[in-house]
Protein backbone atom coordinates (compact mmCIF):
# COMPACT_ATOMS: atom_id res chain seq x y z
CA UNK A 1 0.00 0.00 0.00
CA UNK A 2 1.59 3.81 -0.96
CA UNK A 3 1.93 6.12 1.51
CA UNK A 4 2.00 9.50 1.05
CA UNK A 5 2.12 13.04 3.94
CA UNK A 6 -1.06 15.09 4.02
CA UNK A 7 -0.91 19.12 4.77
CA UNK A 8 -3.81 20.87 5.59
CA UNK A 9 -3.45 24.99 5.26
CA UNK A 10 -3.86 26.11 8.39
CA UNK A 11 -7.54 28.03 7.10
CA UNK A 12 -8.64 24.68 6.33
CA UNK A 13 -7.95 23.24 9.75
CA UNK A 14 -11.29 24.38 12.01
CA UNK A 15 -13.52 23.20 8.87
CA UNK A 16 -12.10 19.89 7.53
CA UNK A 17 -14.27 17.17 6.69
CA UNK A 18 -12.72 13.97 7.53
CA UNK A 19 -13.47 10.87 5.55
CA UNK A 20 -14.99 8.13 7.49
CA UNK A 21 -11.68 5.72 6.68
CA UNK A 22 -9.06 5.15 8.90
CA UNK A 23 -6.12 6.84 8.46
CA UNK A 24 -4.16 4.12 9.62
CA UNK A 25 -5.16 1.37 7.44
CA UNK A 26 -7.42 2.84 4.98
CA UNK A 27 -10.20 0.55 6.14
CA UNK A 28 -13.37 2.09 6.76
CA UNK A 29 -13.58 -0.24 10.09
CA UNK A 30 -13.03 2.45 12.25
CA UNK A 31 -13.10 4.68 15.78
CA UNK A 32 -12.33 8.48 16.61
CA UNK A 33 -9.91 9.77 18.58
CA UNK A 34 -8.90 13.06 19.50
CA UNK A 35 -5.26 12.70 18.83
CA UNK A 36 -2.29 15.16 20.30
CA UNK A 37 -0.46 17.29 18.32
CA UNK A 38 1.33 19.13 20.73
CA UNK A 39 4.36 16.70 20.13
CA UNK A 40 4.84 16.92 24.16
CA UNK A 41 4.04 13.45 25.73
CA UNK A 42 2.17 15.46 28.79
CA UNK A 43 -0.43 17.70 26.85
CA UNK A 44 -3.11 16.31 25.40
CA UNK A 45 -4.36 19.04 23.59
CA UNK A 46 -4.36 20.92 21.37
CA UNK A 47 -5.59 17.61 19.35
CA UNK A 48 -7.34 16.63 16.38
CA UNK A 49 -9.97 13.82 15.91
CA UNK A 50 -9.04 11.30 13.52
CA UNK A 51 -10.56 8.01 12.52
CA UNK A 52 -8.46 4.60 13.42
CA UNK A 53 -8.01 1.27 13.17
CA UNK A 54 -9.88 -0.34 16.47
CA UNK A 55 -6.58 -1.53 17.78
CA UNK A 56 -4.42 1.82 17.17
CA UNK A 57 -7.98 3.11 18.48
CA UNK A 58 -7.80 1.51 21.73
CA UNK A 59 -3.94 2.39 22.26
CA UNK A 60 -3.80 5.81 21.06
CA UNK A 61 -6.34 6.11 23.97
CA UNK A 62 -4.37 4.05 26.44
CA UNK A 63 -1.97 6.41 25.63
CA UNK A 64 -3.93 9.86 26.14
CA UNK A 65 -4.75 8.66 29.22
CA UNK A 66 -1.51 7.88 30.57
CA UNK A 67 1.06 9.80 29.19
CA UNK A 68 0.66 12.99 30.97
CA UNK A 69 1.15 10.83 34.29
CA UNK A 70 4.27 9.35 33.15
CA UNK A 71 6.56 12.43 33.62
CA UNK A 72 5.50 14.02 37.39
CA UNK A 73 4.99 10.29 38.78
CA UNK A 74 8.75 9.55 37.23
CA UNK A 75 10.12 13.11 39.28
CA UNK A 76 8.05 11.98 42.47
CA UNK A 77 10.16 8.60 42.34
CA UNK A 78 13.35 10.58 41.59
CA UNK A 79 12.97 13.02 44.62
CA UNK A 80 11.51 10.40 47.31
CA UNK A 81 14.57 8.15 46.36
CA UNK A 82 16.96 11.52 46.10
CA UNK A 83 15.50 12.25 50.11
CA UNK A 84 15.96 8.64 51.38
CA UNK A 85 19.48 8.30 50.04
CA UNK A 86 20.56 11.86 51.27
CA UNK A 87 18.54 11.36 54.98
CA UNK A 88 19.79 7.97 55.64
CA UNK A 89 23.31 8.14 54.59
CA UNK A 90 22.80 4.65 52.75
CA UNK A 91 23.10 4.17 49.10
CA UNK A 92 19.99 2.74 47.52
CA UNK A 93 20.31 -1.12 47.08
CA UNK A 94 19.67 -1.94 43.25
CA UNK A 95 17.08 -4.42 44.29
CA UNK A 96 15.25 -1.33 45.29
CA UNK A 97 16.13 0.76 42.10
CA UNK A 98 14.65 -2.43 39.91
CA UNK A 99 12.32 -2.54 42.10
CA UNK A 100 10.66 0.72 41.34
CA UNK A 101 11.93 1.47 37.59
CA UNK A 102 10.94 -2.12 36.28
CA UNK A 103 6.98 -1.06 36.57
CA UNK A 104 7.78 2.00 34.44
CA UNK A 105 9.51 0.23 32.08
CA UNK A 106 6.76 -2.13 31.85
CA UNK A 107 4.31 0.52 31.34
CA UNK A 108 6.11 1.83 28.87
CA UNK A 109 5.53 -1.29 26.68
CA UNK A 110 2.77 0.12 23.59
CA UNK A 111 0.94 -3.11 24.26
CA UNK A 112 0.20 -2.03 28.07
CA UNK A 113 0.91 1.72 28.33
CA UNK A 114 -0.58 2.79 24.84
CA UNK A 115 1.33 4.48 21.66
CA UNK A 116 0.15 7.32 19.54
CA UNK A 117 -0.06 6.02 15.38
CA UNK A 118 2.59 6.97 13.08
CA UNK A 119 -0.24 8.94 11.44
CA UNK A 120 0.15 11.66 14.78
CA UNK A 121 -0.36 14.91 12.83
CA UNK A 122 1.55 17.90 13.74
CA UNK A 123 1.68 21.41 13.08
CA UNK A 124 4.20 23.70 11.33
CA UNK A 125 5.43 27.16 11.98
CA UNK A 126 2.52 28.61 10.01
CA UNK A 127 0.03 26.22 11.62
CA UNK A 128 0.09 23.88 9.08
CA UNK A 129 -1.23 20.16 9.70
CA UNK A 130 0.67 17.88 8.58
CA UNK A 131 -0.32 14.25 8.86
CA UNK A 132 2.38 11.39 8.04
CA UNK A 133 2.43 8.15 6.55
CA UNK A 134 -1.44 7.96 4.99
CA UNK A 135 -2.60 5.29 2.33
CA UNK A 136 -2.41 7.66 -0.76
CA UNK A 137 -6.28 6.15 -1.14
CA UNK A 138 -7.23 7.74 1.76
CA UNK A 139 -4.82 10.75 1.09
CA UNK A 140 -7.13 11.28 -2.25
CA UNK A 141 -10.51 11.41 -0.26
CA UNK A 142 -9.26 14.29 1.87
CA UNK A 143 -8.25 16.28 -0.84
CA UNK A 144 -11.49 15.78 -2.32
CA UNK A 145 -13.68 16.34 0.42
CA UNK A 146 -11.55 19.40 1.16
CA UNK A 147 -9.79 21.43 -1.94
CA UNK A 148 -6.84 22.85 -1.14
CA UNK A 149 -5.69 19.85 0.68
CA UNK A 150 -2.16 18.97 -0.98
CA UNK A 151 -0.23 15.77 -0.24
CA UNK A 152 3.93 15.90 -0.49
CA UNK A 153 6.76 13.74 -0.20
CA UNK A 154 9.38 15.81 1.51
CA UNK A 155 10.80 15.82 5.08
CA UNK A 156 8.62 16.83 7.49
CA UNK A 157 10.02 20.24 8.35
CA UNK A 158 11.34 21.42 12.18
CA UNK A 159 7.97 22.62 13.97
CA UNK A 160 10.20 25.77 15.64
CA UNK A 161 12.47 28.03 14.31
CA UNK A 162 16.87 26.97 14.44
CA UNK A 163 17.12 29.55 17.04
CA UNK A 164 15.07 27.40 19.62
CA UNK A 165 17.12 24.83 18.95
CA UNK A 166 20.17 26.75 19.58
CA UNK A 167 18.92 27.93 22.64
CA UNK A 168 17.76 24.66 24.05
CA UNK A 169 21.11 22.94 23.51
CA UNK A 170 23.53 25.26 24.58
CA UNK A 171 21.22 25.21 27.50
CA UNK A 172 21.31 21.40 28.35
CA UNK A 173 24.87 21.11 27.28
CA UNK A 174 25.88 23.81 30.40
CA UNK A 175 23.53 22.50 32.71
CA UNK A 176 25.11 19.05 32.23
CA UNK A 177 28.54 20.16 32.40
CA UNK A 178 27.68 22.26 35.52
CA UNK A 179 25.77 19.90 37.04
CA UNK A 180 28.97 17.41 36.41
CA UNK A 181 31.36 19.41 37.49
CA UNK A 182 29.30 20.44 40.78
CA UNK A 183 28.71 16.59 41.80
CA UNK A 184 32.69 15.71 40.99
CA UNK A 185 33.64 18.93 43.36
CA UNK A 186 31.14 18.76 46.33
CA UNK A 187 32.99 16.12 48.74
CA UNK A 188 30.63 13.37 48.93
CA UNK A 189 29.18 10.42 47.44
CA UNK A 190 26.18 12.01 45.40
CA UNK A 191 23.02 9.74 44.23
CA UNK A 192 23.31 7.59 41.69
CA UNK A 193 21.00 9.09 39.67
CA UNK A 194 22.05 12.56 40.16
CA UNK A 195 24.92 11.91 37.85
CA UNK A 196 22.95 10.16 35.13
CA UNK A 197 21.26 13.17 34.78
CA UNK A 198 24.63 14.43 33.52
CA UNK A 199 24.94 12.36 30.32
CA UNK A 200 21.03 12.67 30.18
CA UNK A 201 21.39 16.23 29.53
CA UNK A 202 24.36 16.18 27.21
CA UNK A 203 22.98 13.91 25.01
CA UNK A 204 19.66 15.90 24.73
CA UNK A 205 21.37 19.14 23.86
CA UNK A 206 23.46 17.46 21.09
CA UNK A 207 19.90 16.25 20.50
CA UNK A 208 18.91 19.30 20.56
CA UNK A 209 21.53 20.44 18.04
CA UNK A 210 21.34 17.82 15.68
CA UNK A 211 17.69 19.29 15.05
CA UNK A 212 19.34 22.68 13.67
CA UNK A 213 20.17 20.87 10.74
CA UNK A 214 17.31 21.09 8.44
CA UNK A 215 15.33 17.87 7.73
CA UNK A 216 16.56 15.93 4.15
CA UNK A 217 19.97 17.47 4.42
CA UNK A 218 21.56 14.32 5.47
CA UNK A 219 21.66 11.31 3.23
CA UNK A 220 23.11 8.21 3.52
CA UNK A 221 23.46 6.43 0.45
CA UNK A 222 24.49 2.57 0.09
CA UNK A 223 25.91 1.55 -3.03
CA UNK A 224 25.13 -1.88 -4.52
CA UNK A 225 27.31 -4.86 -4.29
CA UNK A 226 28.79 -4.77 -7.43
CA UNK A 227 29.50 -1.08 -6.85
CA UNK A 228 31.34 -2.00 -3.66
CA UNK A 229 33.31 -4.46 -5.93
CA UNK A 230 34.65 -2.37 -8.65
CA UNK A 231 38.21 -0.50 -8.02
Amino acid sequence: MGRIDLVVPAHLVAGLRIPALAITTGQPDNAWVDVPISGWAFLRRPAQRLPLDPRSARRARRYVQLAPWRLPISLVIFLVLAVVDDRSGHTISDAAMVAVFVPIGVLSRPSLGGQLPPQTPSRDQHGNLRIPNLPITVAQQWMNLNPGVTTTDKPTPRPYARSFYASWSAGLILAAVTLGLALANDGRENFILLWSAVPVLFVAGCAAALKMIPPGYIHLERGNDQDRRQP
